[in-house]
């Protein structure tokens, strides 16, 4: 099999940048695995969740993570990252990775509001919707209800009588609707009030 000129350069520019050679990672030897292809060093939810407390609460590693989210890092970001780097040292398998995920995003939301710093969850989460005032909710709402209003408008217009079949039309129209209990129940109550004023 010939190897193209083109495969040999995009090797030979891959080793001299240092990335490695696609398939690289399945020529290793079995004796000299990934860290992430060993057992993982914890399988205990509980025990992982203190492992990743322990880690946070490093004063170094605190100072750094206050600073990422005052400068507008998101906390799930900062836990993404924390956990993928548990992964890849062995710590944890992806699967309990993710459910490391939201202990980890509080544990960080709780550092960042017991030194009174003002979090996003995500990167560029800054643009909040505003809050309206009440007068403007129901012009709001108003405003809406008019414009369903006008499309119902509009669509019953152009439905045609035509478009309905005669037979189906005149089942329509042979059918009699029995009054809804509510009806009875009104229809009632003001008899009784007028017997009432009667008396």
């Amino acid at each position: 099999m010939a190897v193209s000129e083109k495969a040999i350069n995009f090797i030979q520019g891959s080793l001299e940048k240092g990335r490695p050679i696609p398939g690289q990672s399945l020529t290793n030897a079995p004796d000299q695995p990934y860290n992430w292809e060993k057992p993982s060093e914890y399988t205990n939810p509980k025990e992982a969740m203190l492992y990743v407390f322990e880690t946070l609460t490093v004063p170094e590693t605190t100072t750094n993570l206050l600073l990422s989210l005052s400068n507008g890092v998101g906390v799930i970001d900062i836990a993404s990252i924390t956990l993928y780097s548990g992964f890849l040292e062995g710590k944890w398998s992806p699967d309990l990775m993710l459910l490391l995920m939201e202990p980890t995003m509080f544990m960080i939301m709780a550092l960042a509001e017991k030194a009174d710093i003002d979090y996003d969850l995500e990167a560029g989460d800054k643009n909040k919707p505003e809050e309206m005032s009440g007068e403007n909710q129901l012009e709001t709402i108003k405003s809406g209800v008019s414009e369903l209003d006008k499309m119902r408008q509009v669509a019953a217009s152009r439905v045609s009588p035509q478009s309905v079949p005669q037979d189906v039309r005149e089942i329509i129209e042979e059918t009699e609707l029995a009054p809804s209990l509510l009806e009875k129940v009104e229809e009632e109550t003001q008899s009784k009030s007028l017997l009432g004023r009667e008396e």
